[in-house]
């Protein structure tokens, strides 16, 4: 496996009972891009995700991860392995009875020695970094959706991930703190040189953090390179994935970002 890639993903097929989702999927990403995983509702997307980050074991092929193959480990070294990669989940899976510097601080407390005025520390600096330093002690219920998504972001950085995945991290949001989201995405790529796979729907999200994308239907990849070959490519429901998305949103009504703009 090169040095500067991240994930390997080699012709892996996964079932749930007798259930073929995945077909053979290919996928590699390099160390300091963000990879985006398109495709509809039920094309494969969510379980390819599960088998990339150990939660869903392939019936066939193989996931390196940092250049170690996670279909030959065993329980402890793959938990060992995980601990370099973090994950924002979808609806930010943040425990609601706890406050959110102690959400931040549960990686850091379950994986290291860490004295708890050093974890104190870290979890400060976390919460800097996605400018949430005045939430350390509310709870998830008293943050604005934008914020739970901010501090979901800043506990899959805890650790100092060289890999960070992210299902969805623009759902539910309105389109400037979903701009802002992106944003600031791109940033921790940039500062930490890490590599990052987003899940997603959401064209002008896509649009603006992609640098490479892979493009899945009914299992199989369909399309996979640059934003603009994925675009492009020949394959029908690739088109109409663009398609849709952009008729979409000039039917739709005003966007949020749009009233700003404009003044109203």
């Amino acid at each position: 496996m090169a040095d500067d890639v991240a994930l390997e993903v080699k012709g892996v097929v996964a079932r749930y009972g007798e259930r073929t989702i995945l077909r053979g999927v290919d996928l590699t990403v390099k160390r300091g891009e963000v990879r985006v995983i398109l495709g509809g509702s039920g094309c494969g997307k969510s379980t390819l995700l599960k088998c990339c980050i150990g939660l869903k074991e392939p019936a066939a092929g193989s996931v390196r991860l940092l250049g170690r193959d996670m279909t030959s480990m065993n329980a402890a070294e793959r938990t060992a392995l995980l601990t370099n990669i973090g994950v924002m989940f979808q609806y930010g899976a943040l425990l609601g009875s706890l406050p959110i510097g102690d959400n931040i601080a549960l990686p850091l407390r379950e994986h290291t020695d860490l004295p708890e005025d050093v974890i104190r520390e870290v979890v400060r600096l976390k919460l800097a970094l996605v400018e949430l330093s005045h939430a350390e002690y509310l709870l998830p219920s008293e943050l604005s959706g934008g914020m739970r998504k901010r501090a979901a972001l800043a506990r899959a950085m805890a650790l100092d991930p060289d890999l960070l995945f992210c299902d969805e991290p623009s759902a539910g949001l309105d389109p400037l703190t979903s701009a802002e989201l992106d944003e600031l995405l791109l940033r921790m790529r940039d500062r930490f040189g890490m590599a990052i796979v987003v899940v997603t729907h959401e064209l002008h999200s896509i649009e603006r953090i992609t640098d490479r994308a892979v493009m899945l239907s009914q299992g199989h990849v369909i399309a996979d390179g640059t934003l603009d070959e994925v675009r492009h490519t020949d394959h029908p429901e690739a088109k109409a994935f663009f398609e849709r998305q952009a008729a979409g949103e000039m039917r739709g009504p005003q966007s949020a970002l749009q009233v700003l703009r404009s003044g109203a």
